[in-house]
């Protein structure tokens, strides 16, 4: 991978990663269910240590056209469970609750896109560091979005029955 490409990538990533960042902390001031506020403000705090971790890795490209040693980036426990974003309460509340559909059904595409295009640099580099930062990065994204889609299949049904999305038998 020559040195623009790596910068131009870096540079893409850091938008998608600040995008996440922005997206995140907006829905989290916005909901009114406490564990969502707290999960989404956690998916906030994910993108900005994978936004400094690419900052630190542009500038060194940038400057000294090498790769620095990655940082750890550590599992996000916070998404286990069987309701890993939003608590038992909102379900009773569903009927209302169109945007936090809406918010994790967009966290869901900013995710997908995330996981594809770090699988994209990690494809498009030789580098082992490069290689193993894309590869963290990527396995971390797939963590959000399975965590959102389990979220997002626990709602739906009685989702889409209340605002009549479905027929019923």
């Amino acid at each position: 991978m020559d040195r623009e490409k790596v910068v131009n990538g870096l540079k893409a990533a850091l938008q998608t990663e600040l995008d996440g960042i922005q997206f995140y902390k907006m829905v989290a001031e916005k909901t009114s269910d406490q564990k969502g506020k707290a999960v989404f403000t956690q998916l906030a705090d994910d993108e900005k240590q994978h936004f400094n971790e690419l900052q630190k890795q542009l500038n060194s490209v940038m400057n000294s056209n090498k790769w620095v040693q990655s940082i750890s980036i550590e599992d996000a426990t916070i998404f286990r469970g069987e309701s890993p974003i939003f608590s038992e309460e909102l379900r009773s509340r569903i009927k209302d609750k169109h945007f936090e559909m809406s918010a994790l059904s967009i966290g869901a595409l900013l995710e997908a896109n995330s996981i594809d295009f770090y699988r994209k640099m990690k494809e498009d580099t030789e580098d082992p560091t490069a290689k193993d930062l894309f590869g963290r990065l990527q396995k971390w994204e797939q963590a959000h979005l399975e965590a959102i889609t389990r979220q997002l299949n626990l709602l739906k049904e009685e989702y889409w029955i209340v605002q009549k999305f479905t027929p019923l038998f």
